[in-house]
């Protein structure tokens, strides 16, 4: 939010004002706890040292490198992503075709019980029904004359 100031020459942001307003606030308010009790200065590490920049350099690499492999792995978590969509669209696809080819056995099986019945009240297979033979019996003769 950026505002003009009182004179006019210079746009004044509010934000960043109340920002560093609140950073002094919190430095008074370590100043006076420090003021109170010294001895939280003894748990600050006041023996820091300043890597060198040969150091630093090196962890360009390796965030440039950190960054690529985090590029990858979102590119692997799409792929990834997409396939199971895919397999979720190819089992929906396999259920309904399971569920078409139940119904085609049923309707066989049916087909079938009807053909191996035999009880439509006929002779089975042109044999008398009184003669309670099974099946129809074929016998050849040989020719006589032929030879």
């Amino acid at each position: 939010m950026n505002r003009r100031s009182a004179c006019g020459s210079r746009p004044v942001d509010i934000d960043a004002l109340v920002a560093i307003a609140r950073r002094r606030l919190q430095l008074r308010r370590l100043l006076v706890a420090i003021e109170r009790d010294p001895s939280i200065l003894e748990v600050i590490d006041m023996n820091r040292t300043i890597k060198r920049p040969i150091e630093l350099a090196g962890f360009a690499g390796r965030l440039a490198r950190a960054e690529r492999q985090e590029a990858d792995l979102a590119v692997t978590g799409q792929r990834y992503d997409t396939v199971l969509a895919d397999i979720d669209d190819q089992h929906a696809a396999l259920k309904t075709h399971v569920g078409s080819l139940e119904v085609t056995r049923s309707a066989l099986d049916q087909v079938i019980a009807r053909m191996t019945a035999g009880s439509n009240g006929g002779p089975n297979d042109g044999g008398d029904s009184s003669s309670g033979s099974v099946g129809q019996i074929i016998t050849s003769e040989t020719g006589k004359g032929e030879g």
